[in-house]
């Protein structure tokens, strides 16, 4: 297990492998860090703009990070911009974003400039309500099915993620961060969801959990939106709202 120490020095030894990088024309703290939130569990984001030859810096900068001691990495790709993740042996995450310059900027507030300069770019908002309760009710259909088949592992598949969509609804209704379960911990009522838990691939279980979660869709939506929903949901798994 990492120290916050070695978090520490291993981000001060980026920043100055960055500064003397002459592909690398700024450089941006992002995460906890950024904005002084950081703990004792956080892993380090950091934010590279590069002017040219971006494979050849992801190369080299992946070299670097397993010369540090990274044990492996994944990319997640978002537009033009790669987010590479590593995990080190110690298991502290870090996360590397390789921005072409032209693009390098705030996704959102937190972000804290290093050097160089960045653009203004549009912050990445909340998710959008109708695509939320649309997922809900795709997967409450397929839980439906997946119960009624006797696949039990399938249904608890889907309503763990009907969960999800139903409690980032309840997240954008209070005004915290819905994104990822970045704010399901600062819900005034989070302990309300705990009846929608599935404690057995029980049929009957699965049928009572989904129902109480089914139940607290409808809680969430307008009456139109109920009538939408009830119609996809009916007959064994809509309640009266």
């Amino acid at each position: 297990m990492f120290t916050v120490s070695e978090r520490d020095q291993l981000r001060r030894d980026l920043v100055n492998a960055a500064d003397t990088d002459p592909r690398v024309v700024g450089a941006a703290l992002t995460g906890s860090a950024a904005v002084g939130r950081e703990d004792r569990w956080s892993d380090i984001d950091f934010a590279l703009s590069v002017d040219r030859e971006i494979d050849a810096v992801v190369a080299d900068w992946t070299a670097l990070m397993y010369a540090c001691g990274a044990v492996s990495h994944l990319d997640v790709w978002h537009g033009a911009v790669l987010f590479r993740v590593y995990l080190m042996r110690s298991t502290l995450q870090v996360d590397i974003a390789f921005w072409p310059s032209t693009e390098f900027g705030a996704t959102g507030p937190t972000f804290r400039l290093l050097f160089g300069e960045a653009n203004e770019i549009p912050h990445v908002g909340q998710p959008g309500r109708d695509g939320l309760i649309g997922l809900a009710w795709l997967y409450a259909l397929h839980a439906r099915s997946s119960i009624e088949r006797g696949r039990s592992w399938q249904a608890l598949y889907m309503i763990n993620n009907m969960r999800d969509q139903v409690m980032a609804l309840r997240c954008l209704e209070q005004g915290v961060n819905a994104m990822q379960g970045r704010g399901l911990d600062d819900l005034a009522d989070a302990s309300a969801f705990a009846g929608t838990l599935v404690l057995s691939t029980h049929p009957d279980e699965l049928r009572r959990a989904f129902h109480v979660l089914t139940g607290m869709l409808l809680g969430e939506i307008t009456d139109s939106e109920v009538a939408a929903a009830v119609r996809a949901l009916s007959p064994g798994a809509a309640v009266q709202r």
